[in-house]
């Protein structure tokens, strides 16, 4: 008797033929692929006109994952009693598949595309933007990116957490346990989510609040550095005594030397002739009259808008009581002022660089013949668009690859593996890989973060969606070939990832090489050991 197929919502086409499936999966996979783009534009668009923080944050990452979550849910959540196990491992499969893809075949070609020539500084690899000469030399060539793209890693390794969790009664041999483990899982999951989102909403002003307080710190060094080497010009020695105290007679003669009237308080003109005489100002800092504005609110606290001497010394006295600098290996050395405002200059420029901004500036003009409204409406029009297309197709999709299992004999769970994350993934996978190419450290930060991040809602929303299904379905849970597989190459990449910020071209081999080791362990521990 020849099978036949029921098609989906009665109309959708169906096949239990090799060719026929392999149609059907491109097909629905290209719809879902659409959906991702729709989400992905309909939230860029959202960032033009609304809080980058709720955006960035909030949306992106869950807009991201929607097309996977959308089918780990539909995989299990609505298939038969008959259909229940196979279609869960489609979610399964999906699950693994992209966490795997993400950490190893995106790593490994966006370090391939972005690499830049390396040179040393201070001792350390760097790469140079936006040159390679070197070509393929696999030491001499590679990226670096910044120290946010570092947390990001760590975070994404935290996040494995639950898989552990939900393998623990099979650890332990206790599997009377299982359920409830899967519902902890669970908790931790979302509960994860919740805490990403909210870090992810935090960020950008911790990263401003960061950068303010290295900029202040530059800008007092260099204040005091400039003070100090005109004090020492004129033999009236260094702002700091060999005990730690602060030379008050050296600024004394400062005060003095600057009080053109010699009224006993400094002017506002005769502190600005202080700060451009003294060459106070610098290009990353204040501007002149903001640094005047900055120097009158430190030190004038009598509010009379003029600096008395005792306000001078003791504003200053404040100053450096309050960097607690130089350092004690520094203050016998006449460039100690100098070492420690060109240190603060290398923090605060750090920081700066992370910064980025340079990249959204066709985004910005793309949205200025909009009006605010219409962005908004268009970005909502995307992401119900994207949703309904994700939400339509997930079961159709899910159906195909069960049948072409069935036709091929091949497990369900690998094609979900391989195949599935392509179409849900291949948007993100392209523009980052693109973004990438541009051969630029704060580009490859950003590809790198958006990698970590992906992995990160895999390992929260994901995870938690298919826990849930599991549960509400009342599974047993076998999946330890898959946790293991994903634990040992988030563990890998995320060790990897959040102990360096330089890579050399050879370090791409490493997660290239896991992808296909990952299918293999899969496949030994399920099909030849039994796990």
């Amino acid at each position: 008797k020849e099978e036949s197929c029921e098609p989906n919502y009665g109309f959708l086409p169906c096949s239990t033929g090799v060719a026929g499936n392999i149609f059907l999966l491109i097909v629905y996979g290209f719809l879902l692929l659409k959906a991702a783009q729709f989400l992905s534009e309909g939230s860029e668009l959202l960032l033009l006109v609304l809080n980058p923080g709720i955006i960035g944050g909030l949306l992106l990452p869950i807009l991201g994952a929607l097309p996977d979550a959308i089918l780990i849910l539909v995989s299990g959540l609505f298939a038969s009693e008959a259909e229940v196990l196979s279609q869960v491992l489609v979610g399964m499969g999906l699950l693994a598949g992209s966490t795997i893809m993400l950490l190893t075949l995106l790593w490994g070609s966006s370090l391939i595309v972005g690499r830049c020539d390396l040179q040393e500084v201070n001792g350390n690899l760097v790469a140079k933007d936006k040159t390679l000469t070197r070509k393929f030399d696999v030491s001499k060539t590679g990226v670096t990116t910044d120290a946010q793209t570092k947390v990001s890693a760590w975070i994404m390794l935290i996040t494995v957490i639950p898989y552990i969790l939900a393998q623990l009664p099979k650890i332990i041999r206790q599997p009377q346990l299982g359920r409830f483990f899967i519902i902890l899982s669970c908790v931790l999951s979302f509960g994860s989510l919740l805490a990403y989102c909210i870090y992810q909403i935090m960020s950008p002003w911790i990263q401003q609040r960061r950068i303010a307080l290295a900029r202040q710190r530059f800008r007092l060094f260099h204040t005091l550095q400039k003070l100090s080497s005109y004090s020492k010009s004129k033999s009236w020695g260094d702002l700091v005594l060999s005990d730690g105290s602060t030379n008050t007679e050296a600024l004394t003669k400062l005060f003095s030397y600057f009080d053109e009237d010699k009224s006993g308080h400094l002017t506002q003109h005769e502190l600005k002739a202080l700060i451009i005489g003294l060459g106070i100002g610098h290009e990353s800092l204040l501007p002149k009259e903001e640094e005047l504005k900055a120097w009158m609110s430190d030190f004038d606290r009598s509010s009379d808008d003029k600096i008395s001497e005792s306000e001078f010394i003791s504003g200053f006295t404040r100053w450096i009581k309050d960097l607690q600098q130089p350092k004690e290996e520094h203050r016998d050395n006449d460039n100690g002022w100098d070492t420690e405002a060109q240190s603060a200059q290398t923090s605060y420029m750090a920081l700066m660089d992370g910064q980025g901004g340079g990249e959204e500036k066709e985004e910005e003009e793309s949205g200025e013949s909009m009006t605010k409204n219409q962005i908004i409406t268009k970005a909502v029009l995307l992401i119900v668009l994207g949703a309904l297309i994700a939400g339509i197709f997930a079961d159709p999709l899910v159906d195909s690859i069960e049948n072409f299992s069935s036709a091929t004999g091949i497990p369900s769970f690998f094609i979900a593996f391989v195949a599935t994350p392509l179409a849900t993934n291949s948007s993100e996978a392209i523009s980052s890989v693109l973004f990438a190419a541009k051969k630029k450290k704060q580009n490859i930060s950003l590809t790198y973060s958006q990698i970590y991040g992906g992995v990160t809602m895999n390992n929260t929303l994901c995870l938690g969606i298919f826990l849930a299904v599991v549960a509400y379905r009342g599974l047993t849970w076998d999946f330890s070939s898959e946790v293991l597989v994903i634990t040992l190459v988030a563990l890998i990449m995320g060790i990897f990832g959040g102990t360096r910020t330089t890579f050399p071209l050879w370090t791409s081999f490493i997660p290239l090489a896991l992808y296909p080791l990952s299918i293999l362990v899969v496949a030994l521990l399920d099909y030849v050991l039994g796990w």
